[in-house]
């Protein structure tokens, strides 16, 4: 085959990809300019006709929270929609990345003739009584006992020591610190996804927060909340330079580190969703001492080595070399046409647009979702990120190993580089932290076997056989066939909230270690 310079640098079907991207580009390109030509009074009451048209597009009429939720600007508004508390914490970074963190502190309280008194949605304790757990004020509540019970006994040892005349030492009691909880969002989203069900039983953070844990949102470096840098700025190249590399080398052991030393708990159970998944199992394998600061690893729809797109066409532009990828997107932030379609649309549509698309990328049906939840939670679902870290994961489909971002780039398209080089995988099979796995059967992104063989012993592995990808977190039936067992996971494996020495440090973690029930058996929950 004659070599003809530069142009041979890619294949056919790179050109093809990239001139079918062109024309999707520049159809939506023409939408845009008539949208911004077009007055704001314009479009509005295109939505008001709509909707008197269309009826049933109305979410409001579905459920009264729904409109509250949609319009919800930012987490602070969406829990003093649900009335919780919430404060917002800045996390620096090694790198000088300032992180947003949201931070429950308890669950629901309301003011009567007795002052400020719990009051639990009563779902969530129905759901808590089923399984067995107390609510946090019977938990503090207990605690308090035990230090009275203690108190009382130290008085009664120091009387005995009196009439001995003997010298006894006094067992000296920590103050009461709530077991902690991290949950982390997945791949274009933020900390808003954990909040958006219509539902107070199927918020998982609310669940939580009830049920006496200290709940913390995380929130990645470049997403709504993360978009701030000592040195550099959003509109410069340099800031979006980062791939899952710098997520697992600095984000979330740097947020983990402030959230203890904020808490003065010595450890934490960490929940994440696909990619927050993807940068614990990678930051768990190349830091050794973060393993004994997550006490229980809880793996929602995890995501290591995806098998690829439903699309051929599509999975054929992900296996292109990164610079076809970097050409059509650019080098900072990718796919900001969604946060486009989401303002100018109503949300029913905009879901309906979003459903087609995951049908056309992944296959998924999106069967256990409402029509209304999905128009609520849809709306919070993108939030920026690095091209850098989307190239990062067409490298990981293309070579389907997890590993490392891969600087050195194929000179042939769509073949891997490791002849000349070997990237580094991250070295799963070292981590020490328990790990529990939940999946969905439909989940498209999921192949169970590949990632199970690339773990150490886990502490057990449930499978729902009628959820897709984002089921996990929006899905009918999360309080039945999910939440149960994640509380269940929780009791075993989260200290008790009473820390006093070392020695009783490094007992609860041996406890932890050794808390493995049905390692590696899938076991089928739900329909």
């Amino acid at each position: 085959m004659v070599h003809i310079p530069i142009v041979s640098r890619l294949s056919f079907g790179d050109y093809r990809s990239i001139i079918f991207t062109f024309i999707i580009l520049g159809i939506e390109t023409c939408f845009r300019l008539v949208a911004y030509l077009i007055p704001a009074v314009i479009l509005d009451a295109g939505k008001a006709l709509v909707e008197k048209i269309f009826p049933w597009v109305v979410t409001d009429h579905m459920s009264a929270r729904a409109p509250h939720l949609e319009n919800a600007a930012n987490v602070q508004e969406m829990l003093r929609f649900w009335n919780y508390p919430v404060q917002e914490h800045l996390v620096r970074t090694q790198d000088n990345y300032l992180l947003g963190v949201h931070r429950i502190t308890h669950g629901r309280e309301t003011v009567s003739a007795k002052g400020i008194v719990p009051n639990p949605p009563e779902d969530i304790v129905k759901l808590l009584r089923e399984n067995g757990v107390p609510l946090a004020a019977e938990t503090k509540e207990a605690y308090a006992n035990k230090q009275q019970e203690r108190h009382k006994r130290d008085q009664e040892e120091d009387l005995e020591a009196d009439l001995d005349q003997k010298i006894r030492k006094k067992t000296k009691g920590g103050d009461y610190i709530k077991p902690v909880v991290l949950l982390y969002h997945g791949f274009m989203m933020c900390s808003e996804v954990w909040l958006c069900n219509l539902d107070e039983e199927r918020n998982l953070a609310f669940v939580l927060a009830e049920a006496g844990y200290d709940v913390w949102l995380g929130n990645a470096r470049g997403n709504k909340y993360s978009l701030k840098h000592m040195f550099l700025k959003p509109h410069e190249k340099k800031f979006w330079d980062f791939s899952m590399d710098e997520l697992a080398l600095f984000d979330m052991p740097d947020t983990i580190d402030y959230i203890l030393n904020r808490t003065g708990a010595p450890s934490l159970v960490y929940i994440g969703f696909s990619q927050g998944t993807a940068q614990a199992f990678a930051s768990l394998s190349i830091n050794p001492d973060l393993n004994d600061k997550i006490s229980l690893f809880i793996a929602l729809a995890p995501a290591t080595t995806p098998p690829g797109l439903d699309n051929g066409l599509v999975n054929s532009i992900v296996k292109a070399a990164p610079n076809v990828i970097y050409l059509l997107l650019g080098r900072k932030t990718p796919l900001t046409a969604a946060l486009f379609w989401q303002n100018l649309l109503h949300p029913t549509t905009y879901a309906s647009m979003i459903d087609l698309a995951v049908k056309f990328l992944f296959g998924w049906r999106s069967r256990s979702m409402s029509l209304v939840q999905k128009a609520v939670s849809y709306q919070h679902l993108y939030s920026f990120t690095s091209v850098r870290i989307l190239v990062h994961w067409f490298q990981i489909i293309r070579t389907q190993v997890f590993q490392m971002y891969d600087d050195v780039q194929p000179r042939v398209p769509y073949l891997s580089s490791s002849r000349s080089h070997c990237p580094h995988p991250f070295p799963t099979n070292q981590i020490s932290t328990p790990i529990a796995i939940f999946y969905g059967g439909n989940d498209s992104l999921v192949d169970i076997q590949v990632l199970l063989s690339d773990l150490p012993e886990v502490v057990g592995v449930w499978e729902v056989p009628a959820y897709e990808h984002l089921d996990f977190l929006w899905a009918e039936g999360l309080d039945k066939y999910v939440y149960p067992h994640i509380l269940e996971l929780l009791e075993s494996h989260s200290f008790n909230g009473h820390i006093s020495t070392d020695k009783d440090k490094d007992m609860q973690r041996s406890l932890r270690r050794s808390a493995s029930n049905g390692a590696g058996t899938v076991l089928h929950v739900g329909a």
